[in-house]
């Protein structure tokens, strides 16, 4: 999945990306969350006529969606497993 770069920031920002990043990947929210945030982000890019906002927005709406998918277990894995899980 090919994901927006962040907006140009200016040095004492710089810091910004790299945090929020890790704040994805350490978050306990779900797939289907991420993917809400993401929806509500790229709506409130649509809203906005500042550039950076709008990239920003866009970039981060990226992320949610790359951190979703990582969380998003294959259905069929899922199902099985649960399969199991009432046989044992």
């Amino acid at each position: 999945m090919e994901t927006r770069p962040w907006p140009a920031l200016n040095e004492r920002a710089r810091w910004l990306p790299e945090a929020i990043e890790r704040e994805l990947r350490e978050s306990t929210q779900s797939a289907e969350e991420l993917r809400v945030h993401a929806r509500e982000l790229r709506a409130e890019a649509e809203q906005t006529d500042l550039k950076g906002m709008r990239d920003a927005a866009l970039a981060l709406a990226d992320r949610c969606e790359q951190a979703a998918a990582v969380r998003t277990p294959d259905k069929a894995a899922a199902a099985s497993a649960s399969a199991v899980d009432e046989i044992e």
